[in-house]
């Protein structure tokens, strides 16, 4: 007789039981010896053997054994090698040599490729409806906290939008899915940056920061276009969320320790993941500007301004904020020009 703890199928009880064994069949037995049940051994479903942890073995339709492990009951519940197979490998050097291997290697291949292109098909058939309405939302709950009315004056913003749709003229885009909008905003400084539904906003500092030239203004116009043609946004949100599920996966069943790891590495990751659209983005601006005429040396002038806006950046900056380096992102652009 074994001793075992029954969790009866659909119900909340946990009851003291014996277990006993027979040639074909085992009978689970109450505190007063009543046979509760009798089944075949063959329709018992034992979960892997793992060290020594309890065995957990279900019983079809009627509730679930849990019991300290012995070597009888080990022969009896796993019979076969692929009952074993958790147990084999923790017990196997190789195996964890292996395993040390390929974890580190899986997990370096589902960052870099999978995710990244799950996401970019993913992005690709949400719906503009979807899109639209997160974007919608997005605004309002912007104009809500981080920014304010623009105060720039009518004839300001008459003369950047009159360059802005010569700007969209001169590309092979759909002029009527961009807006471009203007805010102020004490806390975002000066910025521009683009919602997933086509629509741009550009701060008050930020003009002011250009001097109003329109020739630095349709620089960084273009760059936040490439992050709309190339649905950034979404696939940042889309790398986010597997990004995190992965690390979970992982790392979410073991120790606060690694609680904080998994914490700091979906920063990184996703960091890296922002890092590389920027990158797309930039060069998406230099093509088009290439192909509409227009001076590259303009978008390397405006990232030098707001450069001048920052703290000092040192490459460990690179892993820790969502933006390249700005120094990188200026030579990149003059590099364009050869």
């Amino acid at each position: 007789m074994h001793e075992a703890m029954f969790y009866p199928a659909g119900s909340a009880r946990c009851l003291l039981v014996q277990l006993d064994f027979g040639a074909e069949d085992v009978r689970v037995l109450n505190a007063n010896n009543e046979v509760l049940h009798i089944l075949p051994l063959s329709q018992l479903r034992p979960a892997p053997k793992l060290a020594a942890t309890c065995r957990e073995v279900m019983l079809p339709n009627v509730g679930l054994l849990s019991f300290k492990p012995t070597p009888e009951l080990d022969s009896l519940l796993y019979s076969s090698d692929k009952s074993q197979w958790a147990h084999m490998l923790e017990n196997s050097y190789q195996g964890i040599a292996i395993s040390l291997l390929l974890v580190p290697l899986c997990l370096f291949i589902i960052f870099k490729y999978i995710i990244p292109h799950a996401a970019e098909r993913f992005a690709e058939v949400v719906p503009y409806s979807a899109i639209n309405l997160a974007s919608t939302h997005t605004l309002k709950a912007l104009d809500n906290s981080m920014l304010q009315p623009s105060e720039l004056t009518l004839s300001e913003q008459q003369t950047i939008l009159s360059n802005w749709q010569l700007t969209l003229s001169q590309l092979a885009l759909d002029r009527s899915y961009y807006t471009l909008i203007f805010r102020k905003s004490d806390s975002l400084g000066a910025n521009a940056f683009a919602l997933p539904n086509g629509t741009i906003v550009v701060t008050d500092q930020f003009i002011k920061l250009i001097e109003s030239r329109q020739d630095l203004l349709q620089a960084i116009l273009l760059h936040e276009i490439g992050h709309v043609e190339h649905h950034h946004s979404m696939r940042l949100i889309s790398q986010s969320l597997f990004s995190s599920l992965v690390i979970d996966y992982f790392f979410a069943d073991v120790s606060g320790l690694i609680d904080a790891f998994a914490g700091i590495s979906t920063t990184l990751v996703q960091n890296q993941f922002s890092s590389e659209l920027e990158w797309e983005a930039d060069n998406f601006a230099l093509k088009q500007m290439k192909i509409s005429g227009l001076d590259t040396e303009n978008f390397a002038l405006v990232l030098e301004k707001l450069m001048k806006t920052i703290p000092e950046e040192s490459n460990i900056d690179s892993w820790l904020q969502t933006h390249p380096l700005l120094r990188k992102r200026i030579a990149n652009a003059r590099a364009a020009q050869h």
